[in-house]
């Protein structure tokens, strides 16, 4: 009852949280004194490691169940093209076959006459473990890796191919996930997913490679797609199958051609399912180990480029090992106007139009200023003395008096525009590259590109912009803002032409038919804040694809001329319109943080499988993979 009055309560209960406090820490001083003893902290992680192993356990189990009640079960085969492997690495690639949680396989191997016995030795009692379902035979001669690769085709009677190096694992969910995707996603005829780099002893290297859904522009760029890649068979073989001449990028090759070919969507499983061996004769370790790969894959995407109608250089790029392409450009060039909306900013705005005087090239450029209530006599006498000095064809200043409002500014000059191409330009930027204008027009003029946008660094020389990624309730931001201005983040992204979600408004070039199409800018929802990613996102709609190239590169001072002006309903609406494109943005794979930087979310881990567990699962029958039996493993290494 005496616990009813604060007097006596208080204090009671003051006594307790010390007590609490006080034997809390003492326990966790106790703990952390307990883990510093060997035997205490292995005990520790190999309680958490058996624990987690169940986990993965029970998914492998799951996955067994599941997909023997999917409405198609497709019948996949493996290729295993085979030349002068290590035999540890080979009989570790026919193991991660045997342990799939997917039974409907073949196995199709052809050894392209590497002179090692032993090689039909191992295939031989691979053979005797799995009665038919495996083919393989050896070439008389070595006819390299394409005509093997045909080869092994030729014996393949799945209906899904999956593609696998013969030094290289499969995760042992890999063809489970596969068929997952397959029947999820109607039949697709090309699919490819996550990989990770192992060494050769099959620990993991660094991170695994989370990759952007599919982005026709980056593939080209690089063959980003890789491991682990399914067809359609019926489709391979239409296309021809693998090319001579393109031997160590006849993979590559052969998706370029497979996705001109293809009537349905390239479907990116976003999980972890191929282990790529680095070691000394590898294109994981190192692509100099291959210097013919690159000739190669310079030869695939030119050939891919002019099959489009859109002829190019194409050249290597020691720094990123990335393809850079350079368009052929008719020499008729179109009329572009550049939009720049400003007020007053005299050192700025001069700065910016003086930037493009020096980079016209041979287009016709037209310079549209929208102003919004300049009242600095400096600036209204710069406006007459360029008039006069570019004339009325190549410079205009249009007033749009009132609040300022970004998106009616640019569509006052949108209409006014006598460019077939437009160019939106904040007036506190300035041109680096002479060449920019050629660089954002040979996308801009592409049919399937709707918006293209380029790298802007600020004063520092930081990236301010590599693209616009969409995260979730935070709306968007820049990817690598902050960034060294050649930062090789994540697949070299920043220094490499790729699809995106969205570019900032700031400089961002689009054909003037496809910007009425969407009618502009949103002048009523989104004046000012976001009304790039809206308009981006308009188009996405509409069916075409934006574009980032880091190869035309403006300075931007990121608006000193005016203060913020982004309104909290501007965020709302933008939400509420747009939801689910901001939860799912399609380059930024889901096991990777909602962030800028492309950093793994930690629990994008769960399925991955280290050395150990691995040997585990191939060394044991799968009707022995227990936790118990892991456990005694465990004790035995």
């Amino acid at each position: 009852m005496l616990l009813q009055y604060p007097i006596f309560a208080r204090p009671l209960r003051k006594f307790l949280w010390i007590f609490v406090v006080f034997f809390s820490k003492i326990a966790q001083r106790l703990n952390g004194f307990l883990y510093r003893i060997p035997w205490v902290a292995e005990l520790g992680k190999s309680q958490k490691r058996l624990a987690e192993f169940d986990i993965k356990l029970r998914y492998l189990s799951h996955l067994r169940y599941i997909s023997s009640s999917f409405p198609f079960q497709p019948k996949i085969s493996i290729l295993l093209p085979v030349y002068k492997v290590d035999l540890v690495f080979f009989t570790q690639a026919l193991e991660s076959i045997a342990i799939q949680s997917y039974d409907n396989w073949e196995l199709c191997a052809v050894d392209d006459c590497s002179g090692i016995p032993e090689i039909r030795s191992i295939l031989n009692d691979f053979s005797a473990n799995h009665p038919g379902k495996v083919k393989f035979y050896s070439n008389e001669s070595n006819l390299h890796i394409s005509t093997t690769s045909n080869n092994c085709l030729e014996m393949a009677t799945g209906q899904y191919l999956a593609l696998l190096d013969h030094d290289d694992r499969l995760y042992p969910q890999a063809l489970g996930e596969v068929v997952r995707y397959i029947n999820l996603q109607n039949k697709p005829e090309i699919l490819y997913s996550d990989e990770r780099v192992i060494d050769e002893g099959g620990s993991p290297k660094g991170d695994p490679f989370f990759k952007p859904d599919f982005s026709p522009f980056l593939h080209m760029s690089v063959n980003y797609t890789t491991h682990l890649s399914v067809y359609d068979t019926d489709l391979v073989r239409k296309v021809g199958g693998f090319r001579n001449g393109f031997e160590g990028s006849q993979d590559h090759d052969l998706m370029l051609r497979m996705v001109e070919a293809t009537t349905k969507p390239v479907v990116h499983i976003p999980l972890c399912l191929y282990q790529w061996r680095a070691h000394v004769d590898s294109t994981a370790g190192s692509i100099s180990s291959k210097p013919y790969a690159a000739a190669a894959g310079e030869s695939a995407v030119s050939e891919c480029l002019e099959r489009k109608g859109y002829p190019a250089v194409v050249d290597w790029d020691s720094k990123t090992s990335h393809y850079r392409i350079k368009f052929k450009l008719p020499k008729q060039k179109p009329v572009v106007s550049i939009l720049i909306p400003n007020k007053n900013a005299f050192s700025l705005i001069k700065a910016c139009v003086d930037s493009i005087e020096k980079s016209m090239s041979d287009f016709d450029v037209e310079i549209v200023l929208i102003d919004n209530e300049t009242d600095q006599v400096q600036v209204f006498e710069w406006y007459k003395e360029t008039a006069q000095r570019l004339g009325s064809e190549k410079f205009k200043v249009i007033f749009c008096p009132g609040p300022f409002n970004f998106a009616k500014m640019n569509n006052i000059g949108a209409k006014a525009a006598r460019g077939s191409f437009l160019l939106l330009l904040n007036n506190d930027t300035e041109v680096l590259t002479p060449s920019w204008l050629e660089e954002m027009y040979s996308y801009a003029r592409m049919p399937s590109i709707g918006a293209v946008g380029c790298k802007l660094l600020y004063p520092s020389g930081k990236i301010q912009h590599g693209g616009v990624l969409l995260i979730d309730r935070m709306i968007a931001g820049h990817a690598g803002i902050g960034s060294a201005e050649n930062c090789n983040m994540y697949c070299d992204m920043l220094n490499t032409v790729h699809e995106v979600s969205a570019v900032t408004a700031a400089c961002m070039m689009i054909e003037k038919s496809k910007f009425e199409q969407v009618s502009g800018l949103d002048e009523s929802w989104v004046p000012n804040g976001f009304g790039d990613v809206d308009f981006c996102l308009k188009l996405r709609a509409g069916g075409w694809s934006n574009l980032y190239t880091p190869h035309a590169v403006v300075r931007h001072h990121e608006s000193p001329s005016r203060a913020s002006n982004i309104e909290f309903f501007e965020k709302n609406y933008i939400i509420s319109k747009w939801g689910h494109q901001l939860m799912n943005e399609p380059y930024l794979n889901p096991n990777l943080a909602r962030s800028l930087s492309y950093q793994p979310d930690q629990g994008s881990f769960l399925t991955e499988f280290s050395a150990l567990e691995f040997r585990y699962l191939m060394k044991t029958p799968k009707e022995k993979w227990t936790s118990e039996s892991f456990r005694s493993f465990l004790n035995e290494q």
